[in-house]
């Protein structure tokens, strides 16, 4: 559990549940089974819950729509922060359950990731409890939170029995949440959008997907959170999408219709201008007091504090004549503390400390007086009227029984704590100036480091995107190359077919052609052999002539008779050995051949080819 402030008397709700009278119409009124037991505990005198027991707030029940056994969502959301109930704020519950409302009326299935990626988890160190803010006010799925919880955070249930569902329990231990940073992947953005997008359970103020409309219980408090506002609340009203079921609170059966005075802010209290001027015994305003407090109800924003539920109602109504009224139009009753100490006893009461605003009879101080300029008599008259409002009469008794020595001490005791006060505030001057002008250098700085990373990024994004390009070009390169070689393959293997076919054609073509000529050249030189024999013989010789050696072509060298070679001597030419001192680039080059042989070695004289002579 967090922290408490010091122990006081039971919260605003103990009274709703603390006798078995008020907790048996807890129970019926909130539908709470019978094998759910609840027992009511103050927060003083909570210990932790033993095992299988629950220990959570009984605002989460009247106000946070929490109900047992305890939903799904609400498990789930505790467990993924390892929170137990006792560590989160009173508008976690409203949160969560309004989000499970909300499933249920547009037919969703928004999950604890939806929840994570609309808002964030953000740990008060006062009170060591946990809220939801919201990442932007204008996307909320819950809306009409009460900006203080306090006083509703005192009374807890202790709760046993059945109160979860199967495999869907809270943790019941106090832990420590982890920072998880929401995943995109895994939040339902339509459906989300669908939410931020609907006006159902729009309140009196304009909220839409107000808790108290979706979680049917009767706001006690008017001053809320920011959140988006729709434009047009009487178009959102006339749409029957948008109604509400009936509130169903406990408070509204106990009480009956008695209004709660919670969360009444003290600045509705005050009176218009108007009844300002008509209040008993109250001094005018002067213009400076009312543009201030224009100021402050113009800056209020969306959190509207007020009394009256209707929003039209803003007038509070004059007092009647028989109550007191203070200067500030609030009615005195009977029982209420002064701050003075005196207590309102039924009629009789301390007299109101209203003196006349004038200085010596010279005329009551007006709107249209001023304290500037100095040079105007009527300025020191006004200043002296005015002060006139501090002489307090047991003040001024005291003050007269002080002799004049210590009136004069204390004159100079606070004139000179006034100048001590002066350097004081000079010196915090001087140095918020310094820390301002350090924190002006700062902030030049860092525009400056901050233009220097966006021209480097630039640079960077210009350097890689050259790169790109580059590697593009480098790639269509490549690319080219490759169909270039592929291209060169192809047209050598071309090349080396159309090669081999021209010799396989010209071969073919070739042995063709000696087909066709050998018959003829063997028949031409068979007929000129038998036309010389005819020849021979018809010139009357008996016999033939030697035949001439065959050649294999015409032409051709028939080579020498058998005897004739036979009968030529060899001459083999003898090198005389040199000596071996003698270099060996002396030895002649022709030392190994035989004369009159060819570069292929020794023959025969007058042994060579057709061509020798």
């Amino acid at each position: 559990m967090g922290k408490k402030r010091a122990e006081e008397d039971k919260g605003k709700l103990a009274r709703y549940v603390n006798t078995p009278e008020n907790m048996a119409l807890f129970r019926r009124l909130y539908r709470v089974p019978d094998d759910v037991g609840l027992r009511y505990v103050h927060w003083s005198d909570a210990l932790p819950p033993s095992a299988g027991e629950l220990l959570i707030p009984v605002v989460a029940v009247v106000e946070g729509g929490v109900r047992f056994p305890i939903d799904p969502l609400l498990a789930d959301f505790l467990s993924y922060f390892s929170l137990s109930p006792t560590q989160v704020n009173p508008n976690i519950f409203r949160i969560v359950m309004g989000t499970v409302e909300l499933n249920r009326r547009l037919g969703l299935e928004l999950s604890t990731y939806d929840i994570v990626w609309t808002y964030i988890l953000h740990r008060n160190s006062k009170t060591e409890s946990y809220s939801l803010r919201p990442r932007d006010i204008n996307y909320t799925l819950v809306n009409g939170l009460p900006d203080t919880n306090r006083g509703f955070d005192d009374d807890y249930l202790v709760v046993t029995g059945e109160w979860f569902l199967p495999g869907r329990r809270c943790p019941t231990k106090d832990g420590i949440p982890r920072r998880r940073k929401p995943r995109k992947n895994l939040a339902k953005i339509n459906s989300l959008r669908q939410v931020w997008e609907c006006e159902h359970c729009t309140d009196d103020w304009s909220q839409p997907r107000a808790a108290a409309k979706l979680l049917r219980y009767t706001a006690r408090t008017h001053s809320y959170l920011d959140c988006r506002l729709v434009p047009d609340l009487e178009a959102t009203k006339a749409n029957p999408e948008n109604d509400a079921l009936p509130a169903v609170d406990i408070r509204d059966v106990i009480d009956g219709t008695a209004p709660d005075m919670t969360g009444i802010n003290l600045r509705n209290l005050l009176p218009t201008r108007r009844d300002e001027g008509t209040s008993v015994g109250a001094p005018s305003s002067s213009r400076p007091a009312s543009r201030k407090r224009g100021r402050t109800e113009g800056t209020a924003g969306p959190s509207r504090p007020t009394v009256d539920p209707l929003p039209s109602s803003s007038v509070p109504e004059p007092p009647s004549t028989d109550q007191q009224v203070t200067q500030l139009g609030n009615v005195i009753r009977a029982g209420m503390v002064l701050r003075s100490g005196s207590q309102v006893r039924g009629d009789r009461s301390a007299p109101l400390w209203a003196p006349t605003m004038e200085y010596r009879g010279e005329g009551a101080v007006t709107e249209e007086d001023s304290i500037l300029p100095v040079d105007d008599g009527r300025s020191g008259s006004v200043a002296s009227a005015l002060s006139q409002a501090v002489r307090l009469p047991l003040d001024m008794g005291e003050w007269k029984k002080t002799p004049d020595e210590e009136l004069i001490n204390n004159m100079r005791r606070g004139a000179l704590m006034g100048v001590q006060a002066s350097l004081e505030l000079e010196e915090r001057f001087r140095t918020t100036k310094e820390h301002l002008a350090h924190a002006n250098v700062l902030a030049l700085r860092y525009q400056d480091a901050r233009n220097a990373a966006a021209e480097a990024k630039r640079l960077a994004e210009e350097a890689d995107s050259k790169r790109k390009e580059a590697e593009e070009s480098l790639t269509a390169a490549l690319d080219s190359l490759t169909k270039a070689q592929d291209r060169i393959q192809a047209l050598e293997s071309e090349f080396d077919q159309a090669k081999k076919a021209s010799y396989e054609a010209g071969n073919n073509d070739a042995q063709a052609e000696m087909g066709e000529q050998l018959p003829g050249v063997c028949n031409e030189f068979f007929s000129d052999g038998w036309k010389k024999a005819v020849s021979f013989l018809s010139s009357g010789q008996t016999t033939l002539p030697p035949l001439p050696p065959s050649v294999p072509f015409p032409g051709a060298r028939p080579p020498p008779p058998p005897e004739v070679v036979l009968a030529t001597p060899l001459d083999v030419p003898v090198t005389p050995i040199t000596e071996l001192s003698t270099d060996i680039d002396a030895v002649p080059e022709d030392a190994a051949q035989a004369p009159g042989a060819g570069e292929g070695g020794g023959a025969v004289p007058d042994e060579a080819g057709p061509d020798a002579q």
